[in-house]
């Protein structure tokens, strides 16, 4: 019977995710089809996996996931109707902005490129040099390896800081940026390729593995997918989204070459990549937080969690307090008390527990799914923001655009952990969206410039005519 509720639970997933296609005309960017799309993922692992993990989820575990699909979805499209009727108003009073190339001068992107290497070098020697009494033989391999296990599994509290620390979120930042620029100008066929936007977004990714972990890599690489998408509506004037099969071929092409390398990376970062096969591997990190989730749900977590609720939003809120000592206190998390690595026989089955595992610790179901929908109220206001900068903005680098970027990823990995709150509610995301604001700033201040030189330029070039005629 229980394996029954699994499959019933995959079916009514792909149900909500078929429908979402057809009422948002395909737009994958969506958050309520980011969100739908991971828990189906992770349930079809899951299954794939039935006779290592018993993968038999009980009622309660399916009511959870479906009821807070519903819940988000609901709220998701409460929020969208609320925007158009209040910020948007009659459309046929509007007209949409053109896109427009975005030409920066050749000294800006050599600047960031330095700025990138240059801020490669002094964070890979503080990692070195933090990791050296833990063990540390003085290689960068190793230091990464040891950095992201310190920060994970130890209360050593042990972190860049200073000068390197502002040059790793900066470069971080400054990714975003280029990956809008290089997405735009390839994706809309009106534009002229912004290959050096290209250059610079790239030589970013080294930075976003330094630190041990792949979390970066891959929120940029959702954040692409959904810059991507939203692209491809304003190429074709916002009409609903048609993928043709060769652009569906490429991009499995590249998420199969991206889920082939996940676990080898693990060896390039000085981590342990272990004996299971890379769909083992993967599995864990997929299909096992919705086994996770049921332990928890039914009571039969192995080892149990060594922990109990000490104030309001312990578990969720658990990075947002430890990210800001001055306010809270300083706290160094124990991860594996709040999260014990669980395993069924002898499977291992890793320590996450889809984002439902907090809410519902620190306030039981219902107070899981008005979680559910605060973040689907936010996730939404932000991409409607988003479109709406497109659509009729000034044509510069949104704002809403950068946040939606790492929005989209929480959203999408909702079916792993605890993803929007500890990403979008601590002290780094507030010092990304003040880097964010300034780096608008600049390109604002040089695009400026650049306009009014072009137009200096041309009132000169029709005043030598109309001195050249007068003659």
């Amino acid at each position: 019977m229980s394996r029954m509720f699994s499959i019933a639970l995959l079916l009514t997933l792909l149900l909500f995710l078929a429908l979402l296609l057809m009422v948002y005309g395909g737009d994958f960017a969506e958050p309520s089809i980011l969100f739908v799309l991971g828990f189906a993922l992770s349930v079809f692992n899951g299954l794939t996996n039935y006779k290592a993990w018993n993968f038999n989820l009980s009622l309660q575990t399916c009511m959870v996931v479906m009821v807070g699909a519903v819940v988000f979805m609901a709220t998701a499209y409460g929020v969208k109707t609320l925007f158009h009727t209040i910020v948007v108003g009659d459309v046929s009073s509007r007209r949409y902005k053109e896109p427009r190339n975005i030409t920066l001068p050749l000294w800006v992107y050599v600047a960031g490129l330095m700025f990138t290497c240059l801020s490669f070098i002094v964070v890979s020697r503080s990692i070195v040099a933090l990791t050296l009494p833990y063990g540390g033989d003085g290689s960068l391999s190793k230091a990464i390896g040891l950095y992201d296990h310190l920060n994970k599994f130890s209360t050593e509290g042990v972190s860049i800081s200073g000068i390197a620390s502002l040059l790793y979120l900066s470069t971080n930042a400054m990714a975003y940026v280029w990956l809008f620029l290089a997405m735009r100008s390839f994706v809309i066929r009106t534009l002229k390729k912004d290959y050096f936007a290209l250059i610079n977004a790239l030589a970013a990714i080294p930075m976003s593995l330094i630190s041990g972990g792949r979390n970066s890599l891959i929120q940029l690489g959702v954040a692409a997918f959904a810059y991507w998408i939203l692209f491809r509506r304003q190429n074709n004037h916002w009409q609903g989204v048609r993928l043709r099969f060769r652009t569906v071929a490429f991009f499995m092409i590249i998420v199969l070459a991206g889920l082939a390398l996940f676990k080898p990376l693990l060896s390039l970062m000085g981590r342990e990549p272990g004996e299971s096969t890379i769909y083992e591997y993967l599995s864990i990190y997929i299909g096992a937080p919705m086994k996770n989730l049921d332990a928890f749900l039914t009571g039969s977590m192995n080892p149990s969690l060594a922990v109990k609720s000490m104030k309001w939003g312990d578990m969720t809120l658990a990075s947002t307090f430890a990210s800001f000592p001055q306010v809270f206190g300083h706290t160094v998390l124990d991860w594996l008390n709040w999260q014990p690595f669980q395993r069924y026989g002898n499977v291992d089955l890793g320590n996450v527990f889809t984002t439902y595992y907090a809410f519902i610790f620190d306030w039981g179901i219902a107070g899981a799914m008005l979680a559910v929908a605060f973040i689907a109220a936010l996730s939404q206001l932000c991409y409607e923001s988003t479109v709406y900068a497109l659509q009729y903005g000034s044509g510069s680098v949104p704002l809403s655009m950068m946040l939606y970027g790492a929005i989209s990823y929480c959203c999408a990995f909702s079916f792993f952990s605890n993803r929007w709150m500890s990403t979008m509610l601590n002290q780094i995301m507030l010092k990304n969206i003040i880097i964010w604001i300034a780096l608008i700033l600049l390109t604002n201040i040089i695009l400026g410039h650049g306009i009014a030189a072009d137009e200096e330029r041309h009132y000169s070039a029709k005043s030598s005519d109309v001195k050249e005629n007068i003659r």
